[in-house]
């Protein structure tokens, strides 16, 4: 009986597709890992910390200003499958109209931008900002629809792509002695390239969508989740990357380099939550909201385990650090263990997220969300003054454990209305 559970767990589309995202993730995190050494080591803390603050503006807008629309349209194209091109096609439009809104407001104001929060001197890599910003947002569209057609060989195959080309066009620099700041932007350039590949399926999204007209009941449905996923995600977008923005007001660039070699490192825990999220959510929007309950509940029971022994390895950290980073870097190990602690936290209450979103409950992601938004904000003027980057790390896992609570307490309330109609 057990053999046969463990052969059907096995075989499952799930946990194949799991694998594949799985295996996937952890080559481009391997790949990205190698870039992370040698841009640190051979750029120094200072300069490292100049690329850290145009990395994460650029990958802070492509995923900002989608707007939560990834999670709408894999909910609604794989719950529609007969209109799933049309739905893409709506959101490839809108889309395309708030990357044109984003490069006008950059190109006309990027410098002012710049100098308004004191980073004047980084303003020659605007450019380049644009280019990242407008690559990896269309990069995310074809990412989206892989999703949601459930093709994750595809999508791995492509990521892979992407994180080997950009080594590659690392290491040349490395080679050729040419590693610094305004040859490495120029790896924004690769999303784009890759993307070209999918014009042929935006022209079809497009096609679909204006010659076809998305029934106004389904149009409705889509705007009123839309509205709960913008929301929630302005919310998300901010919430991960405030504590870098607001760290980068008040200290050195030294010190944000440090402070991003941290979050790169911890990257070899956050990353599991995404997993879970690309392959969870169009599993669990295809099952009934009884059977989504019972499977969060049942799989809760391997998570902790997993949990327990990640938390057991992040004393390594101590001789880790230097070792792949060097010395300079040894003041980011507190940073760093505080980190993982933290997104162990978040690792562990992502597939119930993953539930609340199928079982259509957005509402209680964005209030968890903007609560922890707020109570970071406020630990933060009083952390990142006093304690620096340490102060920051302590106000991210403090504000984690919040939303644990908060979110396992709606879910368990929520999964207890299908028990009570079972004994009805």
């Amino acid at each position: 009986m057990q053999d046969s559970l463990f052969q059907k767990i096995i075989n499952s589309k799930l946990f194949k597709n799991l694998s594949v995202v799985f295996s996937e993730t952890v080559v481009t995190k391997i790949l990205n890992f190698v870039i992370i050494l040698l841009l640190t080591r051979q750029l120094g803390p200072e300069e490292y910390g100049k690329y850290s603050f145009i990395f994460v503006s650029m990958a802070f807008c492509s995923s900002f200003f989608d707007f939560g629309m990834e999670n709408t349209a894999v909910r609604f194209a794989n719950k529609k499958s007969e209109t799933g091109n049309s739905i893409f096609g709506l959101y490839l439009s809108v889309k395309i109209l708030i990357l044109f809104s984003i490069i006008l407001i950059l190109m006309l104001f990027g410098g002012q931008i710049f100098e308004l929060i004191h980073k004047s001197e980084l303003t020659k890599y605007i450019p380049f900002l644009i280019i990242g910003i407008l690559g990896e947002s269309l990069f995310f569209v074809n990412d989206t629809y892989l999703q949601a057609v459930q093709k994750f060989t595809l999508r791995a195959y492509l990521n892979i792509c992407k994180y080997s080309l950009n080594l590659i066009f690392i290491v040349i620099l490395f080679l050729e002695k040419l590693l610094y700041l305004k040859y490495v932007f120029c790896m924004y350039f690769i999303p784009l390239a890759i993307t070209v590949l999918f014009v042929p399926k935006y022209i079809e999204f497009l096609k679909n969508y204006f010659s076809k007209n998305l029934p106004v009941e389904l149009f409705k449905e889509i705007v009123h989740y839309e509205k709960w996923m913008l929301i929630l995600s302005i919310g998300t977008n901010t919430l991960q990357k405030i504590d870098f923005f607001m760290i980068s007001y008040w200290v050195s660039y030294v010190q944000i380099g440090i402070y991003n070699a941290a979050i790169q490192l911890a990257a070899v825990v956050s990353f599991l939550p995404y997993v879970f999220g690309k392959v969870l959510l169009p599993k669990l929007a295809e099952m009934e909201n009884k059977e989504i309950c019972a499977f969060i509940k049942n799989f809760d029971k391997i998570l902790i385990l997993v949990c327990v022994v990640m938390t057991m390895c992040i004393p390594l950290t101590d001789f880790v650090v230097p070792i792949l980073l060097g010395e300079q870097y040894v003041l980011s190990v507190p940073v760093l263990k505080i980190l993982l602690l933290a997104f162990i936290l978040t690792f562990y209450v992502a597939p119930t997220e993953q539930a609340l979103y199928a079982l259509g409950l957005p509402k209680i992601i964005t209030e968890g969300r903007y609560i922890q938004l707020f109570t970071l904000i406020g630990l933060n003027f009083y952390m990142i003054p006093k304690f620096g980057i340490v102060g920051a790390a302590f106000s991210v896992l403090t504000i984690r454990v919040l939303y644990l609570i908060f979110v396992l307490n709606m879910f368990y309330r929520e999964s207890k209305k299908y028990e009570v109609c079972d004994a009805k």
